[in-house]
């Protein structure tokens, strides 16, 4: 499955478990990358962030490449 590209400046929802679902999906890890979202939604680290900004997020944590 491909990330969706026009959805990379629109604001990734902490509130909207589909949304942590979604883009945890797109890796390989997908309970380690759920967890990390969680967490970072609970810490309010992510709010307001972009879907390419938590992208750049997991690839600077977890060392994950974005999804294509």
């Amino acid at each position: 499955m491909g990330r969706d590209l026009s959805k990379d400046q629109k604001h990734f929802n902490c509130s909207e478990e589909h949304e942590i679902e979604y883009v945890a999906s797109l890796y390989a890890h997908s309970e380690k990358v759920k967890q990390l979202l969680k967490d970072k939604c609970k810490s309010k680290e992510i709010h307001y962030s972009t879907h390419a900004e938590v992208y750049a997020l997991i690839e600077k944590e977890l060392k994950y490449p974005l999804p294509h």
